[in-house]
């Protein structure tokens, strides 16, 4: 096994990345905690974590100024420096394709959030929510953005994830509404057949919700492919975004029973929590209004979309 590799399994590699991590919301002038409090919260002995502090000055990353019994005092900072010895080299999200324009918008106003990110940013595209949560829970990605109902379901599921913020005024997508295949029919019939994505929470649990005490039968599919089995007329019903099909006469729009909406339309973060410090780095980056103005801006026609 390589030497760097090894290290990774050390716990004094593992110590060196936290107090990194922990470092980078530290502002110069700021106090530095004592060894004490660092041994306490990071469960270490003393030397471990006064050779990480004598790491990150050797290495720039922060420069400390001593004021003899009133502790130490961050006199320089690298907080790019920081981010990567804290072993975030980069941040990467998943959330939607943006396929719609609020998706769009508010990969848009993420990104815009994210400039601050002192490590480059990017997104990667995954449409339900269920897969996003699964490759969260491996790390694969550093935070994912679903609805707020979806995070709530995940984060029950794995005890991992957790649901750190809500991006409050800015929206996840336009409402479900029921599509029915058969023009004039607006109520679930014995037999109909419904399409679904048992990987896309919300989608999942209004159709459950719809079919309940029904004689309807569930086809499970992937979220487009099921839009794709309407839209050829081969299943009834589908429970699907607003606007997200073509306007046809052929099809019913009906209106779903008033629910939990605010649910289902508001973004919301989650991350691993075995991602150390990876939720208090987030809360100080995405920035609401920011990320509400970038999304409002794509919507009216005020900019081009910007993500990556």
């Amino acid at each position: 096994m390589p030497e760097h590799f090894a290290n990774k399994y050390k716990k004094s590699y593992l110590i060196n990345t936290q107090i990194a991590r922990d470092l980078t919301g530290f502002s110069v002038g700021d106090r530095l905690p004592t060894f004490q409090e660092f041994t306490e919260k990071h469960a270490s002995s003393r030397g471990i974590v006064q050779k990480a502090l004598e790491g990150l000055q050797a290495s720039g990353a922060i420069g400390l100024e001593k004021r003899g019994k009133m502790g130490s005092y961050i006199g320089v900072i690298d907080r790019k420096l920081l981010f990567r010895l804290g072993g975030l080299e980069s941040v990467t999200a998943t959330m939607p394709s943006p396929v719609t324009r609020e998706f769009a918008g508010l990969a848009t106003g993420i990104c815009d959030a994210m400039q601050r990110c002192p490590a480059p940013f990017n997104f990667a595209f995954i449409h339900s929510a269920g897969i996003r949560g699964a490759a969260l829970s491996r790390m694969t990605y550093d935070f994912a953005v679903t609805s707020h109902s979806a995070a709530v379901k995940l984060a029950l599921q794995d005890p991992d994830l957790e649901m750190i913020m809500l991006l409050e005024g800015s929206i996840y997508a336009p409402p479900f509404v029921l599509y029915g295949a058969r023009p004039g029919v607006r109520s679930v019939f014995s037999g109909a057949v419904f399409g679904v994505d048992p990987n896309s929470p919300d989608q999942f649990f209004l159709t459950q919700r719809l079919c309940r005490g029904k004689k309807a039968r569930i086809l499970e599919r992937p979220y487009i492919t099921c839009r794709a089995l309407f839209l050829a007329r081969e299943i009834d019903f589908l429970v699907f975004r607003d606007g997200a099909l073509p306007s046809d006469s052929r099809f019913e729009k009906i209106p779903l029973p008033p629910g939990k909406i605010r649910e289902f339309s508001t973004p919301a973060i989650l991350i691993n929590k075995k991602n150390y410090h990876i939720g208090d780095i987030l809360k100080s980056l995405l920035i609401h209004p920011v990320i509400a103005e970038g999304q409002a801006a794509v919507l009216e026609g005020r900019r081009e979309v910007q993500y990556y």
